[in-house]
């Protein structure tokens, strides 16, 4: 060492942007940054956290819950420190900290996951509460962090205790001058403002056109201007309200965003951006894809019977505790009345009850040496106790990865090549936009990017690339997760900005592991390559084909029998029709009737009632044709009024053995329950009786089945027998006599276990009749609204074509005219012309709101309006048919606030309507106004037949002869998206007219001025 030399020891310093790095820096995305905050709520033993997010001026937004929180002391010792040992050491919390919870493992490992809030907002205001302490605040803008000219421990920030929240906004005024005081090194600030201006004038100014504004001068007009409104606060007293009386007081903590980042500003107002734009649709998206799942949805432990009892044992505890999540956004009103949008909730996941319907399914685990070991589901059929090997070659005896769960599932799309119907593939598909991905949980919560759309770790959409068939599953149709924990996979580290897991062995080994036991699975369950996939589909098709057939035959035998009931029966109920009305009208006579004539027609009045009983209305097939549909209506209609008489005579000659006093009222009522006893054991005995004959029949039936049957491999195998040689190929032989054996095994199979299935469902008191006539009225429903939608769609796109063409015909028919002399204009031509176009504007400028996309606002609509609208739309209908519209008072004074096109084209859908109908009655009239805080609408027109009213609402649903269906469908639609509703009145109180078709509007917010 020479003279010269020194030896001396420094020490790392920390510049105020190492926090910016640290935060913002190491943060990928907003569902990211929510997700970590989310898990130091966890960490802190909260029950609910949520996500809250205000209109305004400012957009704020607010991350609250109910965890164990902190006092003054915790906030300023350990919040404000970066990389607290707590998280490093995974240090349980102090009992009471833990509020009786199960022990939860610490999710975060560095303590830098409070900084995920600068990328959310510049600007927090932490609100904090431990149970039996006071809150206290502390205000950070974290744009203070951005001067590369201070020092980290020169940024001050302002904490305050207090007792109540009431205080808070005038505690946050304060909070913000004091942080003002971090401008006190104004040399620093002086040449980092001058830094920024030159980077302005350089890369911004001449794209943006927009004037330079520094961080300080940001964060000084914030600190005058911003004010913390009490609205913020309702959300979050809901949350702390829900554990005083479990846990003995309040506690939890708040995380005050304000002026959110562009992704949650969007969310919170997007202002002019339409609801289609590609950048708002995938900002939500992302977020909810992200955070929906960040609880395990499947809440149910991996069940192998004993097997890997430890993980089971773990799998259970974890079950027993909640960690409920939401994300909402309030309108720019008071908090409590104004409109509140749902983003994310947490009951709005794939459950385990749901994935267990699925026809595919893998559930198990992977042990430390590489093998699954669990139960394989393939088309519905169940391999137990299954075992495959899922190392590759090279792994060690135990794997650095360690054991972890796996459980999986997915579907077929083709309802030909699968054991689901059409009805619930449909419904899958529409799960699998929402909720599909294989997902990775750690101790329960969502272990990020993992089952994104964006992310493929497990390589499954580069394989499906490669070849489909064979490799079978696919991201967008899987439902899945993989279960770690942080004991038995401790070397599975995460990445610092959450990207996933640092690349090392273990995360490897993961990789592969997975991958391994997906090809197997596809190769011998369910991808192209495999045996079983061609055998199940083979038998499926086979199956579905004798289902076919099957509701073939029993659809046309039960219209047989409903025509045959009908034709049958009508003459008979007609004519016991007429009886009852004799006996109802000797009955309603003033003449006295004799005590031996009374018991005559008590004895008739019996006989009918006993007759009605088989005459009633048969179970309606799925598709009629009119004159039949008629004809049943008829005998509905005739069926009801013997009932009603029936019950008219039998309440007549009640009052007549009253009035007779030959009875006391002890005996009068013994002698009703007798004779209704004796009654109800005569059909009783009746039906028994013939319950017993089928069955007897049915007996016979299948005793002769089963005689042939023993028969039948006899009849097949002896001819080929009888072909056989000593020179015959010995092989083909006896493959022959297995493919009759399997031929008719399978066909004996189903044939019985579908009788045996049936006789299960009807000793357990199903009617398969009614269940059998339901599902195929909604076969011929859905395959009718399927051609209807097709046709719909087409009618939809010509319509935005000819919209478009019709505005610039518009404007050249109004230029033409316009153009023309003074002399052509006093024309009586003319005039016609000019009024024919203002009446043609006038449908298309109502017809212009029911585009497709566009961004439209609220508006406060009235009565008045309404009504100006469909005078308009209707003036020269009501003329040439004549018709009288009568406007209640009351409805011209009421105002809703609302979307304009949401509202009027539901009076014309529902006008339109009623001018068809009262064109068929003599009184022609239609009647507006308010009922109880109801809007109705009602017309002279005949009422909704009783059978039609359940489905008058349903798409492509009509009585009228070239009714399309879609007008009171899509009324219903349009109004529910703003919770108001719409129903046809069956009240006799809500009808305007009491023989005619009313309808009734509740309008959400609805007042009368």
């Amino acid at each position: 060492m020479t003279a010269e030399s020194k030896e001396k020891k420094f020490h790392f310093k920390a510049q105020a942007r190492t926090v910016d790095h640290l935060g913002r820096g190491q943060i990928a995305d907003a569902p990211t940054a929510v997700s970590e905050l989310w898990k130091n709520s966890y960490d802190a033993y909260a029950r609910d956290v949520a996500l809250h997010l205000f209109d305004g001026d400012i957009k704020c937004g607010a991350i609250i819950d109910n965890g164990c929180g902190m006092t003054f002391d915790q906030l300023s010792n350990n919040w404000l420190t970066i990389g607290t040992a707590s998280k490093a050491k995974k240090q349980l919390l102090n009992d009471e900290d833990r509020f009786g919870l199960e022990n939860r493992f610490t999710q975060g490992e560095k303590g830098i996951g409070r900084l995920s809030t600068a990328f959310l907002a510049p600007v927090t205001l932490i609100v904090t509460k431990k149970t039996n302490s006071s809150y206290t605040a502390a205000l950070i803008d974290w744009r203070l962090f951005e001067n590369t000219y201070l020092a980290l421990h020169e940024i001050e920030v302002p904490i305050q205790e207090f007792d109540s929240l009431s205080e808070l906004p005038e505690l946050c005024q304060s909070l913000q001058a004091d942080l003002l005081d971090n401008f006190s090194n104004s040399a620093a600030w002086v040449d980092f403002s001058t830094d920024e201006e030159d980077e302005f004038n350089k890369h911004i100014k001449s794209n943006a056109g927009s004037s330079f504004i520094s961080t300080q001068n940001k964060i000084q007009n914030f600190c005058k201007e911003f004010q913390f409104k009490e609205k913020f606060l309702s959300s979050w007293d809901k949350i702390l309200n829900k554990v005083p009386e479990e846990d003995g007081g309040v506690h939890g903590t708040a995380l005050f965003l304000f002026d959110l980042n562009r992704d949650l500003e969007l969310l919170t107002n997007r202002g002019d951006l339409d609801r289609d734009a590609e950048e708002y649709k995938a900002i939500e998206k992302d977020l909810v894809d992200t955070l929906r799942a960040f609880v395990d949805p499947f809440n149910r432990n991996v069940d192998n019977e004993g097997f890997e009892d430890e993980y089971n044992e773990r799998a259970q505890k974890e079950d027993k505790y909640t960690f409920r999540y939401e994300i909402k956004a309030f309108d720019n009103t008071n908090q409590n009345s104004g409109n509140v949008r749902d983003i994310l909730l947490y009951k709005d996941v794939f459950k385990y009850h749901e994935f267990s319907q699925l026809e595919h399914k893998v559930e198990g685990v992977v042990d430390e040496k590489g093998w699954f070991r669990g139960s394989i589901t393939a088309f519905g059929v169940v391999y137990p106790h299954v075992n495959i090997p899922c190392r590759s070659s090279g792994m060690a005896a135990l794997t650095k990865t360690g054991l972890f769960g796996i459980q999986m599932g997915t579907f077929e799309l083709e309802a030909s090549k699968s054991t689901h119907d059409k009805t619930k593939i449909d419904e899958l598909k529409e799960q699998a936009e929402k909720y599909s991905g294989l997902m990775i949980f750690r101790d329960g919560l969502r272990v990020l990017p993992y089952g994104r759309v964006d992310n493929d770790f497990f390589e499954i959409e580069e394989r499906r690339g490669k070849n489909a068939g064979r490799y079978h599953w696919a991201s967008r149709r899987i439902f899945g997760k993989i279960s770690l924990h942080q004991e038995q996979n401790q070397r599975l580290k995460d990445k610092a900005g959450r990207e996933g897991f640092i690349i090392n062995q273990a995360a490897r080994e993961l990789k592969t592991l997975v991958k391994n036991l997906l090809i197997i699975l596809a190769d011998k369950y369910f991808g192209g390559k495999s045996d079983n996939r061609q055998v199940m589909l083979e038998q499926l098709e086979k199956d579905k084909k004798k289902q076919k057939k099957a509701q073939r035959s029993s659809a046309k035998i039960n219209l047989t029998n409903f025509t045959n009931a009908l034709s049958i029966n009508e003459p008979m109920l007609n004519e016991q029709v007429q009886l009852a009305k004799k006996l109802q009208k000797e009955l309603d006579s003033d003449i006295q009737i004799s005590l031996n004539n009374l018991d005559e027609i008590i004895n008739k009045v019996d006989l009918i009632e006993s007759l009605r009983t088989n005459l009633k209305t048969p179970n309606k097939p799925a598709k009629l044709s009119d004159s039949i549909e008629n004809q049943y209506r008829t005998y509905r209609d005739l069926f009801a009024e013997l009932s009603e008489l029936l019950q008219t005579c039998r309440q007549r000659l009640n009052q007549l053995e009253v009035q007779s006093q030959r009875f006391s009222p002890i005996q009068s009522a013994d002698k009703k329950y007798k004779s209704s006893e004796a009654a109800l054991t005569r059909m009783v005995n009746r039906y028994n009786g013939t319950i017993k004959s089928k069955l007897n029949d049915v007996n016979k039936f299948w005793e002769q089945e089963a005689r042939n049957d023993r028969k039948a491999y006899e009849s097949e195998a002896l001819l080929v027998l009888d072909g056989v040689t000593e020179m015959s190929d010995a092989v083909q032989v006896l493959n022959t006599l297995d493919s009759i054996y399997t031929s008719l095994a399978d066909d004996m199979s189903y044939k019985y276990e579908s009788f045996l299935q049936a006789l299960d469902k009807l000793e357990q008191g199903i009617d398969l009749e009614s269940a059998f006539g339901i599902a195929e009225e909604e076969r011929a429903n859905a395959e009718q609204e399927v051609n209807q939608i097709r046709s719909l769609a087409q009618l939809g796109i010509s319509f935005e074509v000819l919209a478009h063409e019709l505005h610039d015909q518009d404007q050249a028919i109004t230029r033409s005219l316009n153009s023309m002399s003074s002399d052509a204009k006093q024309q009586i031509g003319f005039k016609n012309a000019m009024k024919a176009h203002r009446q043609f504007t006038e449908y298309l400028r109502f017809l212009s709101p029911l585009k497709l996309s566009g961004y439209q606002s609220r508006d406060e609509i009235s009565g008045k309006e309404i009504i100006k609208n469909i005078e308009v739309f209707f003036r020269d209908r009501f003329i040439r048919q004549n018709v009288e519209l009568v406007i209640g008072e009351a409805f011209k004074r009421m105002t809703v606030v609302d979307v304009p096109s949401r509202i009027h084209p539901v009076f014309i859908n529902i006008l339109n309507n009623a001018l068809y109908w009262v064109g068929l009655a003599e009184s022609r009239l239609i009647k507006i106004d308010i009922i109880d805080d109801l809007v109705v609408i009602a017309n002279s027109g005949p009422a909704v037949d009783q059978d039609d009213i359940k489905r008058l609402f349903e798409l492509f649903y009509s009585r009228r002869s070239n009714g399309n269906g879609v007008g009171l469908y899509l009324s219903k639609q349009n109004l529910s998206v703003a919770r108001h509703k719409i129903w046809y009145a069956e009240n006799l109180e809500h009808k305007l007219i009491q023989d005619g078709a009313n309808f009734v509007i509740q309008f959400r917010g609805m007042e009368i001025k």
